[in-house]
């Protein structure tokens, strides 16, 4: 069984993983996030910087990761939003926004391909939008259409949970299909706690039924501790073992805890 495993970091954590080829047809890290708000929290309508730890996260340590496991494929995602309601995707201006984030995110991606560091894709993940689902499908699918086809990227994924799905995301998976190369729910955020294993392959067969293609449906996590109360790390190593081989899902993700993040947000 060889799976895809998607890491969100903000850090250098990805040097400390286990990557196999016995396991592993693909390893992708998500690099955690880039937003578009100033220095004061304030919207820069569509102006993204990263809010990794570029000093921990440079092009020298993901090459060396790749070199080191050369059997395994690894990509490199930007995601852009944010979990939790902080940053939330709140453009001023439609038009502004997507002139913007194109230009901006092919500024931070062109950065690392002039270090010899290709960046595969961007992630969207925003759990807290203030604006209309017509106006979230127009700005994002049009900034995911515009970095393929000046072939800044090759992969595009979105993220969504449980609250923003149908309204959202899954109106934006149906009107750009045919450019989203992978979905990764956040199981995380179920408003109904999964207790069980088999609860949670539940909920993917009916997110497979209803809205996205199993191909492409990954199954996402945060081992975050407060994420615990709705899912633990035990229900979802099952029940996510149990989507990769029984349902044939492409992979699983799961956000690590930011030990680098932590402390620099408590200096």
């Amino acid at each position: 069984m060889l799976s895809i495993f998607r890491q969100y970091t903000f850090d250098d954590s990805f040097e400390q993983s286990f990557i196999s080829n016995k396991f592993l047809k693909e390893y992708q890290i998500a690099l955690t996030y880039a937003t578009d708000y100033d220095e004061n929290n304030i919207p820069t309508n569509g102006i993204f910087s990263p809010n990794w730890n570029t000093s921990k996260v440079t092009p020298e340590t993901i090459i060396d990761l790749k070199n080191k496991n050369s059997e395994v494929n690894i990509k490199v995602y930007i995601s852009i939003g944010n979990s939790g309601t902080n940053f939330p995707f709140y453009p001023q201006n439609n038009k502004t926004w997507i002139l913007n984030a194109t230009e901006s995110l092919t500024n931070i991606i062109k950065n690392y391909k002039d270090c010899n560091l290709q960046i595969d894709g961007i992630d969207v993940l925003y759990e807290c939008i203030k604006t209309s689902p017509v106006d979230f499908v127009e700005c994002i699918g049009q900034l995911i259409k515009n970095l393929k086809e000046n072939r800044v990227i090759k992969e595009a994924s979105i993220s969504p949970s449980f609250a923003l799905n149908k309204e959202y995301y899954f109106l934006l998976y149906k009107s750009y299909s045919s450019l989203i190369d992978w979905v990764d729910y956040q199981f995380q955020n179920e408003v109904v706690p999964v207790f069980a294993p088999n609860k949670l392959m539940e909920v993917y067969d009916d997110l497979v039924m209803e809205f996205y293609p199993r191909k492409k449906l990954f199954a996402g996590y945060s081992a975050e501790n407060e994420d615990w109360a709705t899912l633990s790390p035990i229900v979802f190593f099952l029940g996510g073992m149990n989507i990769l081989k029984k349902r044939k899902g492409p992979g699983i993700s799961i956000h690590y805890h930011n030990y680098y993040q932590l402390n620099s947000n408590n200096e």
